[in-house]
């Protein structure tokens, strides 16, 4: 039995588990100036805050299916928007369908899963997401993924956003933990959330958070020496967005209208006293760039602007305001709310229990987290694996085993990572334990790799 700080599965701790989409870190909690995140600032100022939290894969659908599985994506083989996690793993118990298993009411509402055809029937006793009630937010819906222009969008709702998926699925998980609360049955309740994701839309009080002159973009540094291979994300070969400032403001405004959508969450359980009896989770499914690198947007590649995600957990048996910086997965949920909740260790898990760190114990090895991306090659025609390391004051990248490119990053003179110093001799001994720890990770099983759709046709073998 692994050490636990919440309540004997017996007992029957809740989980919130609140999942949003392309939330990178600019967050109050996390430093940010700019942005305004109340709820999800209060969210961490009575829990512990994961300074350095990274997705196994900077996209939707891998990294869902990889921390729900609570297995890697080299095990998962599941690198693209349409592999269901059901169909990579058929006897997986999934970590939804755990709780549903060992006795808890399982709800989800919004994008939990990648979408409704992702979705596993075996893990909910209850799961919508509809396509909402805002006709301005259907329209640009269907702008979006009715092809031509790829490039940032957005659209400010004459609506107060009530009808919204994502208004919509907050009121149903507020719902649901009252229902819950009143049977006495425990709960894992899952809450996702689709903004900021693109298009982005909100109503415009959230816009008016951030008026003329308030976003000011960062100043870049020269980048140097890093691989061409590597400056990709899933926008890339798509036009830039008239104004960055105008596309971080709608960025901001999404987040800041996620956050009321949390707030609502964190007051019903409020109102019905649940804190001592209900773990919360919050976090990102992957990072986002918002035109930095030269204009990188969204996500998919390797930098720390796609891999590094907000993580927070809170509730019962959770010290307040307590601040964690090593590096840590999205892998390693799975196994820390079993812990939590009192269950044995799984050991088909590939993560580890973040309680020790929950509870402020030191690492005897600092930790290390690991990640991986495909780009393609347009001149090669062919797709580039990277497998990527990021220690407490490093990342490592190799692009094709080194072939394509390596790259290292010493975060502490270039946290935003401009300088490739791979090559640099000072820092050789730093590389060569990268190249190591490149090496110990598992083979990634084959599978079809993810392709931005501006650079290269669909894969024929599943993309």
């Amino acid at each position: 039995m692994v050490a636990t700080l919440g309540a004997s599965a017996a007992g029957g701790t809740n989980v919130l588990f609140i999942v949003v989409d392309d939330l990178n870190t600019t967050l109050g909690c996390y430093g940010d100036p700019t942005v305004k995140s109340p709820n999800i600032d209060r969210l961490a100022a009575r829990g512990v805050r994961f300074d350095r939290a990274y997705c196994q894969y900077p996209l939707c659908n891998p990294s869902r299916v990889s921390f729900l599985s609570g297995r890697r994506p080299e095990t998962t083989g599941v690198y693209i928007l349409t592999t269901p996690a059901r169909t990579a793993l058929p006897d997986a118990v999934l970590l939804p369908q755990f709780f549903r298993e060992h006795g808890y009411f399982s709800g989800g509402a919004g994008k939990v899963f990648h979408n409704l055809k992702m979705n596993d029937a075996k893990s909910w006793d209850f799961y919508e997401d509809g396509a909402g009630n805002d006709p301005q937010e259907q329209a640009a819906l269907k702008a979006r993924y009715g092809g031509g222009d790829g490039r940032p969008a957005w659209t400010v709702l004459d609506s107060d956003g009530s009808q919204t998926r994502d208004g919509l699925n907050a009121q149903t998980i507020s719902r649901l933990i009252a229902e819950q609360t009143a049977a006495a049955k425990p709960f894992f309740l899952a809450a996702g959330f689709h903004k900021p994701h693109l298009p982005w839309t909100a109503p415009k009080r959230f816009f008016d958070l951030y008026p003329d002159g308030a976003i000011v973009p960062p100043g870049e540094p020269p980048m140097r020496d890093i691989p061409a291979i590597a400056l990709q994300t899933e926008l890339s070969g798509f036009p830039q967005p008239d104004s960055r400032t105008a596309a971080m403001r709608a960025y901001y405004a999404c987040v800041s209208s996620t956050d009321f959508r949390v707030g609502q969450l964190l007051d019903q359980l409020d109102r019905l006293d649940l804190w001592k009896s209900t773990v919360v989770v919050l976090l990102g499914d992957n990072g986002f760039h918002l035109g930095d690198h030269g204009g990188l947007w969204a996500k998919l590649s390797a930098f720390d602007a796609s891999t590094h995600v907000p993580l927070i957990i809170a509730g019962a048996g959770v010290t307040a305001g307590r601040v964690v910086g090593s590096p840590v997965e999205l892998l390693d949920l799975y196994p820390t709310l079993l812990d939590l909740t009192g269950f044995p260790a799984v050991p088909s898990l590939e993560g580890r229990s973040l309680v020790p760190l929950l509870r402020g114990e030191q690492e005897s090895v600092p930790g290390v987290a690991h990640s991986m991306v495909f780009h393609y090659d347009v001149a090669a025609k062919g797709d580039v694996l990277s497998r990527t390391v990021i220690a407490p004051e490093w990342r490592y990248t190799e692009w094709a085993g080194g072939a394509a490119g390596r790259e290292l990053y010493w975060r502490v003179d270039d946290r935003t990572e401009y300088h490739n110093r791979a090559a640099d001799p000072t820092l050789a001994g730093i590389a060569r334990d990268g190249q190591a720890a490149v090496k110990a990770i598992p083979t990634p099983k084959a599978g079809p790799a993810n392709r931005p759709r501006a650079l290269a046709p669909p894969d024929p073998r599943g993309e």
